[in-house]
């Protein structure tokens, strides 16, 4: 097969999971893509995000500064994004919304992705209470490389209700493909109001919320935003 005859046949591929997995994500959530304003609580203490931000979120690795899970709680965290499924049992029975963050490691093939995700299958199938999953590829596996994995994460995870988009790890232009690859949820620096990306500022990954229900809408989805008690209202710019 020629280099253009083989690129076409992976670029197929491509579209034709990410259709797929549109499909799936369509299927599974009506039509209905979610944002909302986070807040992350940092391993000192402090809030970093808005205060009055509907999605409070503490990371597993940040734990052990803060003091455990109950500290977590106890400053005002209602979701846990969890990288290991003892700890997001423990948050999901202390009432957390409960995500689990997806590593794409450089060297793990296509075969060993898909065993992963059958396992969490399985685990799901179980009775293992899971609102989302959060698809993180390492730097090496950004573009075409994360945009597949999420639709395999959709494609495998038909139980799991949200498939996340991390808008501070991929960025918006990145995160608004991966909304046409089987992503629902926008996660990140979501804000009211944020500075142009001029000088110091052009790096800034933020967008506000009239941007995430652009960005939402722009993949043919509905956009809704997840409000204070974890309730969707359809946002009306």
């Amino acid at each position: 097969m020629s280099a253009g005859a083989a690129a076409a046949s992976q670029s197929l591929d491509l579209f034709s999971l990410g259709r797929a997995a549109q499909a799936a994500a369509r299927t599974a959530n009506g039509g209905r893509g979610v944002f909302a304003c986070w807040r992350r609580l940092l391993p000192t203490g402090i809030w970093q995000g808005p205060p009055s931000a509907a999605s409070a979120f503490v990371e597993e690795m940040d734990l052990v500064g803060l003091g455990g899970l109950s500290a977590a709680c106890a400053a005002g965290a209602n979701t846990f994004i969890a990288t290991s499924l003892p700890m997001l049992i423990e948050a999901t029975r202390r009432g957390m919304r409960g995500l689990l963050r997806l590593s794409a490691p450089a060297v793990e093939s296509v075969e060993q992705q898909e065993r992963r995700l059958a396992v969490l299958v399985d685990q799901v199938g179980a009775g293992l209470v899971l609102d989302g999953v959060i698809p993180t590829p390492e730097e090496e596996c950004m573009g075409i490389p994360a945009l597949l994995f999420i639709a395999r994460c959709r494609l495998a995870l038909a139980s799991v209700p949200h498939v996340l988009v991390d808008l501070d790890r991929l960025g918006p232009k990145l995160g608004q493909l991966a909304l046409g690859f089987g992503a629902d949820e926008l996660c990140g620096p979501i804000v009211v109001e944020r500075a142009l990306r001029l000088g110091d500022n052009v790096g800034n990954r933020a967008i506000t919320r009239a941007e995430a229900a652009q960005l939402l809408r722009g993949a043919g989805l509905r956009a809704f935003e997840r409000v204070a008690g974890g309730a969707l209202e359809e946002f009306t710019p």
